[in-house]
């Protein structure tokens, strides 16, 4: 009985997924992202520092992804619908809190990056890649969680095991993340 409920979660997320990214204007998102990375490049002193400012980024956008996480079990897994403006209100919160977390550690960030860069010779190449992937999968995660609260059916969202639900959710952010900015020219 648990398996088909999850399945039928499954499909729900599947639908709700697909009918948010077919809204989604990947040339759009290309022109953004190649702004943002100009943008980074041009005020940078060096590569290593436009390195370190893509990577700051990311580790912006990861940090983000276990704010998203931890709201998604304090309501959906809970098995609460929160409102749009809460979201948003948290979102907010939850970014502001991730920045100056970020900014005091900003030294001890670009040292661990400095010895990546050299230990794992990256190029510009691969860190734009991540810095748009990180991008766009956390633009997906709000994106999805603001679009589910506007479901007549959300209740879907309650059927299955909810880590599970969770994880299917995280893949296919994942996937229609790497497939927007594989369709992406940022260099």
């Amino acid at each position: 009985m648990e398996n088909k409920a999850q399945q039928e979660a499954n499909r729900y997320i599947e639908t709700v997924m697909a009918q948010l990214t077919k809204q989604a204007n990947t040339e759009q998102f290309e022109h953004i992202m190649k702004e943002n990375i100009q943008t980074k490049k041009a005020s940078a002193k060096d590569e290593q520092d436009y390195f370190d400012r893509l990577m700051l980024n990311i580790t912006y956008f990861v940090e983000n992804k276990a704010a998203w996480m931890s709201m998604m079990r304090d309501t959906f897994g809970k098995g609460l619908v929160p409102q749009t403006t809460a979201i948003q209100s948290e979102a907010t919160a939850h970014q502001m809190r991730i920045r100056q977390a970020i900014s005091e550690k900003m030294d001890d960030y670009t040292k661990l990056f400095h010895s990546q860069y050299k230990a794992l010779k990256v190029t510009e190449e691969a860190i734009v890649y991540d810095y748009a992937y990180a991008s766009v999968e956390h633009s997906l995660r709000f994106d999805f969680l603001i679009y589910l609260t506007l479901q007549k059916d959300i209740n879907n969202i309650f059927l299955g095991d909810f880590e599970e639900t969770l994880r299917i959710v995280d893949g296919y952010v994942a996937y229609y993340a790497d497939q927007c900015v594989n369709q992406m020219e940022l260099l």
